[in-house]
């Protein structure tokens, strides 16, 4: 059985810096010892969001005569490393092809949204404006940020999702930002529709194995669907428009069924795209 350590997600640059003892911020600090009630001595593993963990052990530190004690008697705490920076305990690479979902997002729900789509195993996420947008969908990357964190630790990823900045809707169809690709590797771009005749389903859609695919883009719109010129702009710019399913869901909804078919399509033929 796998062991189960309390996680820290630190950024690479933290940890390149700390010498294999990491000071830890007065949030984290409250985090490990307030909500996850380890003490010091107790063992944790520190996650870079980048493939690696470590395994620390929580040292607690004193404060000196005369100064503020907090009501245990500390008032830091620093996480030393078990294993050298360069030889981490668990190195996965990044999973194949990559999985990025585009979303509109919703009056409510979109905080839900974004964590699920994250633990579900989307590699990047980018909010959108569209047309039908409301102005309570607007994003909140701060927030954003630590819901993804917070995902990250809750879920055991190793991978940090990347937060893309928001965009408009018709820019991205038609700007999508490039990625580093092999020779003949190519991207599959995903527009989920409704109330259009003869729509392949996601579910059912299939790749050729012998055409290599390093990302895989899917784009959900606003409650009220895509206008027909950011239907046409998408296709336009080589987004292929594809079915949820028969009934019509929430944006919410569907961008969680969309991370959560393309997780798995990924799993069954990851290698096979990818290759």
């Amino acid at each position: 059985m796998a062991r189960e350590w309390r996680r820290l997600l630190v950024a690479p640059e933290r940890l390149a810096a700390c010498a294999g003892r990491l000071e830890l911020l007065g949030d984290e600090s409250h985090y490990l010892r307030r909500v996850l009630r380890l003490r010091g001595g107790e063992q944790l593993a520190l996650v870079d969001g980048r493939g690696r963990l470590w395994t620390a052990r929580l040292e607690l530190t004193s404060a000196p005569a005369g100064a503020g004690r907090g009501r245990d008697g500390h008032r830091g705490a620093v996480a030393v490393l078990e294993q050298p920076l360069g030889q981490p305990l668990q190195c996965q690479p990044a999973a194949s092809p990559a999985l990025e979902l585009a979303v509109a997002l919703p009056r409510l729900d979109g905080d839900v949204l974004v964590r699920m789509v994250c633990e579900l195993g989307i590699d990047r996420f980018t909010p959108l404006v569209a047309t039908r947008s409301v102005a309570l969908d607007r994003s909140r990357p701060q927030r954003q940020q630590t819901i993804i964190r917070e995902a990250v630790e809750q879920c055991e990823r190793l991978w940090q999702p990347q937060l893309a900045q928001e965009q408009d809707a018709l820019q991205y169809f038609s700007n999508t930002l490039p990625v580093p690709q092999a020779d003949g590797a190519r991207e599959l771009r995903l527009l989920a529709t409704t109330r259009r005749e003869g729509l392949p389903s996601l579910e059912d859609l299939w790749v050729q194995p012998d055409q290599p695919v390093q990302w895989i883009r899917m784009a959900v719109g606003p409650e009220g669907g895509w206008t027909d010129g950011e239907e046409q702009r998408a296709e336009s710019a080589g987004w292929r428009p594809v079915s949820l399913g028969e009934t019509i869901l929430r944006t919410s909804t569907a961008a969680v069924l969309a991370a959560g078919w393309m997780a798995a399509w990924r799993r069954r033929h990851g290698a096979a795209l990818s290759s």
